[in-house]
């Protein structure tokens, strides 16, 4: 695999810096865009800054023995103090603070705009954690942009775009419009992006994926057969070294007598794994009726894609010719995303793509014995603001809760709560006749609004998203 080289000397400055921060949850990696040229800062080690904190939250560490690590999993309750009294929140803004900092001491201290990117699964409530977080670590995020997004802009698919510092890659942008995956198997989790691709429009056609799907359960599974047989092994660090030395076929450094079984345990841990991702894959085909024939190329991303098996399983489905691996995994997100920062806040506008993104899983509001409305179905291309009308259930009711809900199942407690709030003040007439309007939007950002109005008594009440686990155990007034 070829890797895209990493800038050490000085780089260009201009006005307003154009940064793209991948956000991942074992490793996060930073890159700057200078008229359409992009390079990855050398934050780090080799521009790899890992995304675990020392227990004083000052700076990242290698390693994760004594640290704080996979908190990026845990954004859908950004606030829940679960990492020694800190929380998610706590801890993504203290990363993206370091992070800032390295930015500053390495091109100097300037404006900076940011495109931040996330998870294509990450919920309104992640979305949201998310920004605050970049917010209050002093960044200016212009933009949130789903991961395989931000890697297909990275490979080039936009005609028009200058190359000079990818003399390494492939150049895609003469390949024929059509359908691309995008396969991104990282350390955390796991996303699968069907795009369909013509003339500089990107538009996304279905998602999925699994937020605890990836390298690292892989790390688990080894390391937790090493604490069994031998307490000396202790952290996860131990146990992805000897799975990186199977999958380059150097199998060495393991006690003698764990050779045979350890090397089972590894291989049986990786197909295992990987079969989940190939799985969702499937389902997502099956899903948009796409047939494996149709699809013109499988873009890799994450460090995870570099496992041998990912690359012998998509070649089986896809062919060899389609799979396109030649940017560096771990690097592919950050270098699109400081692209469209580029793109966004740039004066040329001829290189500007259109993102036509979509709502990754369906919204709706919980209904009366726990059932689910659906309002906004998945699928639903973004941005998008759909009205829909409803009324009391009782006489006389003057309070309705709204709670809002995300999932495809038709029961809300199996759904992901997005947050509730109260509509007031409706005047007491009886059931049925308060026309309550309900409009759902969805930004460019995915991150969702929802503003309610009882037309007959004026009176209106807007969503203020909060984490919220569980679902409400009294109501006000009654669901809608």
């Amino acid at each position: 695999m070829n890797l895209i080289s990493i800038e050490n000397a000085a780089i260009k400055r201009s006005p307003v810096r154009c940064v793209g921060i991948d956000l991942g949850t074992t490793n996060s990696v930073v890159a700057l865009a200078n008229n359409q040229s992009v390079s990855v800062l050398q934050l780090g080690k080799h521009g790899i800054i890992p995304s675990v904190l020392t227990r004083d939250l000052l700076s990242p560490k290698e390693g994760e023995g004594g640290g704080y690590y996979d908190f990026k999993r845990f954004m859908e309750s950004p606030n829940e103090a679960m990492f020694g009294g800190h929380s998610a929140l706590d801890l993504s803004t203290a990363l993206l603070k370091n992070i800032r900092e390295q930015i500053d001491k390495f091109i100097g201290t300037q404006d900076t705009n940011v495109v931040i990117t996330v998870p294509a699964r990450f919920s309104d409530v992640a979305r949201k954690a998310t920004k605050t977080a970049a917010r209050q670590a002093g960044l200016n995020v212009v933009r949130l942009l789903n991961e395989p997004t931000a890697a297909a802009l990275a490979y080039g698919l936009l005609p028009g775009t200058k190359r000079s510092k990818f003399s390494l890659i492939e150049d895609m942008a003469d390949r024929p419009s059509g359908l691309y995956v995008v396969y991104d198997f990282g350390g955390g989790t796991f996303d699968v992006t069907i795009l369909r691709i013509e003339e500089g429009v990107f538009q996304v056609l279905g998602t999925t994926g699994n937020l605890n799907l990836g390298g690292n359960n892989i790390d688990r599974d080894i390391l937790a057969f090493l604490k069994g047989n031998d307490e000396r092994f202790e952290d996860l660090q131990q146990a992805r070294l000897l799975k990186e030395r199977y999958n380059n076929g150097c199998w060495t450094g393991a006690p003698e007598f764990l050779d045979k079984a350890l090397e089972a345990v590894i291989q049986n841990s990786i197909h295992k794994h990987v079969q989940q991702t190939m799985h969702i894959l499937d389902e997502v085909l099956a899903d948009l009726q796409i047939s494996n024939d149709e699809i013109l190329g499988v873009i890799l991303v994450g460090g995870s894609t570099r496992l041998k098996y990912v690359v012998d399983c998509l070649k089986e489905s896809f062919g060899a010719e389609r799979i396109f691996n030649t940017i560096d995994p771990d690097c592919a997100v950050a270098l699109g995303a400081a692209l469209h920062c580029e793109a966004l806040t740039g004066t040329e506008q001829a290189s500007r793509p259109l993102l036509l993104d979509i709502v990754p899983a369906s919204l709706g509001i919980q209904t009366l014995m726990g059932y689910v409305e659906n309002i906004v179905p998945k699928y639903t291309p973004t941005p998008v603001h759909v009205n829909m009308l409803f009324s009391t259930m009782y006489d006389n009711q003057t309070d309705v809760l709204i709670h809002i809900i995300q999932g495809e199942n038709m029961l809300a407690a199996n759904c992901v709560s997005l947050g509730q709030f109260i509509l007031k003040g409706i005047r007491p007439m009886p059931k049925g006749v308060p026309q309550i309007k309900l409009n759902f939007g969805v930004d460019e950002d995915g991150v969702l609004t929802v503003k309610a109005t009882e037309l007959l008594s004026n009176v209106q009440q807007s969503l203020v998203v909060e984490p919220y686990i569980g679902l409400p155990t009294d109501s006000p007034g009654g669901f809608l």
